[in-house]
């Protein structure tokens, strides 16, 4: 019966000699008590008790060899459990000591101050005390001894079996990766590199890909391809900033949080209005926050303006290594923090929320000041966009718009063909974003003394009143009709989007995102070839963009249209009135058009 193969990727012997620092890290972590755990997690890259047990037996029982060797004469201190503090839970007399800077006093002089804050312990409690704390001392410095003449620090053209456990090394070997340079480069591709390895899933791949990145120290390059995914995590676990040179006094401080990662959460819970919102903030601080302790080595709470120019000049250009493999899950072998280059209005979304956080920050008193403040975050406009280029508007053109009401007209007594013809009459002429549309109820629906209202609960849960003009009405009278019901009389609950299959239950985003996008698609090959080139990028989020355009061009007041369109700053609604390229060329070829030897 074959032996099981082992759980961890490490070299259950280890071979001899072939100790790394990581090694070391992880049992002085041990020996400054942090949980076996946690260790295994951190410095060997493996998970699970069973694991960490069996990694944690192969590098005690390997140091404990080199030890013995060497004729150390404590080499048994390397794998005994030594008891950090004393049973009372108080800190050691030396801990404490060195962390008030009582340096020079006498071991008596320590003692009866040490008793007097924390208490007297009983003459074998201190004997105790006092053996732990030398066992745990000589225990650090015979770690630090052996590390400085044994430790070897792998290199990438070091072979599988000297550093992985056997099965897995004859398995990648198979595979053609020799050496561990070889397994790194595999790892870079991303997408499922680890088929072809037995019992091998996303988890233990994780764990293998952490492992290698702790074998050879340093992130890979950007010509490699791959993103440092671990050396991350373990930065973020030094660089937490909790020591961060920009940090304000925490007595003062208006958050409970003790770390940026910490800060960070406080700031989107306390500020992002929807879960979109929050989802946003967190990947733009996310982003930000990694850029900081991979590319310059320091907490986002020690960032300085130069810190902030750098990254706005990074996001403007990408590399490669920090853009993610597609189909990843977050965090697992080829993700990267970002899905691509950013746009210049990307890049304008990636610092205000950047901004935004510091400032915060500042206000709640965990950070002395904002360095984005002494920053120029002005981005002007993309010399590559579209500008007043038709094709580049998110509005339906006149033409467009005519092709697709036609096209319903083809087919009116489909439920789809109705339901469609319904949202693109009511969205035209009331400009609902499609979450407001979503949400809207019959009830929500009231006359007026000379009209009819939509009661909306909108962007930022603010509350607004749209008037439904009398189109917009009689298609939703007509619209109740054909799903059955009487407008009139309708449950107050009923939505006004409703399902094909049930007219009393709403639709969700998804299903109106591709029922439009397929009737758009199917409007497409109609189009003449300058049209069909913007209505190929359309989206539900058009209709609203068509509101807006066309209200603008039939001079609708600027305070009337923005306060329709629940718009807070009045030059976000201001855009949609610049002159229309159409009108602006017919002027000016009214103008100059005829030739010179016509003027007269």
């Amino acid at each position: 019966m074959p032996s099981p193969r082992p759980l961890s990727p490490l070299k259950t012997d280890l071979g001899n000699g072939r100790l790394a620092t990581h090694h070391f890290s992880f049992l002085r972590a041990l020996a400054e008590g942090l949980p076996a755990l946690d260790a295994a997690r951190r410095y060997l890259g493996v998970e699970g008790v069973a694991e960490a047990h069996a990694a944690h037996r192969a590098v005690v029982d390997q140091v404990q060899a080199l030890a013995r060797r060497r004729r150390e004469k404590h080499w048994r201190l390397v794998g005994i459990e030594i008891r950090a503090t004393p049973p009372s839970s108080v800190p050691s007399m030396a801990d404490w000591a060195e962390s008030e800077g009582l340096d020079g006093w006498s071991e008596a002089e320590l003692l009866e101050m040490y008793q007097q804050r924390f208490g007297a312990l009983d003459a074998s409690a201190r004997r105790r005390a006092a053996r732990n704390e030398r066992m745990r001392a000589q225990r650090l410095q015979l770690l630090k001894d052996l590390e400085v003449t044994a430790a070897e620090r792998p290199s990438p053209l070091d072979p599988l079996d000297g550093w992985l456990n056997p099965e897995l090394a004859d398995e990648l070997l198979k595979l053609g990766d020799l050496t561990l340079a070889n397994l790194r480069a595999r790892i870079a591709r991303g997408g499922q590199w680890w088929r072809g390895l037995a019992a091998y899933g996303p988890t233990k791949a994780a764990r293998l890909a952490r492992y290698v990145e702790l074998l050879l120290g340093e992130p890979m390059d950007s010509r490699s391809g791959a993103w440092p995914l671990a050396t991350a995590q373990q930065r973020l676990t030094v660089l937490s900033g909790r020591e961060g040179v920009n940090r304000a006094d925490a007595g003062a401080c208006a958050t409970e949080a003790r770390d940026d990662r910490e800060a960070v959460r406080a700031w989107i819970a306390a500020r992002a209005g929807s879960p979109h919102t929050a989802a946003q903030y967190e990947r733009e601080a996310e982003r930000f926050l990694l850029w900081c302790v991979i590319e310059r080595r320091k907490a986002l709470s020690d960032a300085t303006a130069e810190d902030c120019r750098a990254y706005m000049d990074f996001i403007a250009n990408v590399p490669s290594s920090w853009i993610s493999r597609r189909k990843v899950a977050r965090l697992a072998p080829g993700w990267a923090p970002f899905r691509g280059p950013l746009t210049l209005a990307s890049q304008a979304v990636a610092i205000a929320a950047v901004h935004s956080l510091f400032a915060w920050l500042v206000q709640a008193r965990y950070l002395v000041g904002n360095p984005w403040a002494l920053v120029n975050r002005k981005l002007g406009d993309d010399p590559r966009s579209a500008g007043d280029d038709p094709a580049g508007s998110r509005a339906f053109t006149p033409a467009v718009w005519a092709a697709i009401k036609v096209h319903l007209a083809q087919h009116p007594n489909t439920a789809s063909a109705q339901r469609l013809a319904w949202l693109c009459v009511f969205v035209e002429a009331t400009g609902l974003r499609a979450a407001e549309l979503l949400r809207a109820r019959r009830g929500d629906l009231k006359p007026s003394g000379t009209g009819w209202l939509l009661r909306v609960h909108g962007k930022g849960r603010k509350n607004r009143t749209v008037p439904v003009p009398s189109s917009a009405l009689a298609a939703t009278r007509y619209y109740f009709e054909a799903r059955g019901m009487d407008f009139d009389s309708a449950d107050n609950e009923a939505p006004l989007l409703a399902s094909l299959t049930d007219p009393t239950k709403a639709i969700t985003y998804r299903a109106l995102a591709e029922t439009f996008s397929r009737l758009v698609k199917r409007v497409i090959p109609t189009l003449p070839l300058d049209e069909r080139r913007s209505a190929e990028r359309a989206s539900t989020h058009w209709l609203r963009h068509t509101h807006a355009t066309r209200a603008a061009e039939r001079e609708v007041p600027l305070d009337v249209l923005q306060e329709n369109l629940g718009q807070s700053d009045p030059r976000t609604t201001a855009r949609y009135y610049r002159a229309q390229i159409v009108r602006r060329q017919d002027a000016m070829e009214l103008a100059f058009g005829r030739s010179l030897d016509q003027v007269g």
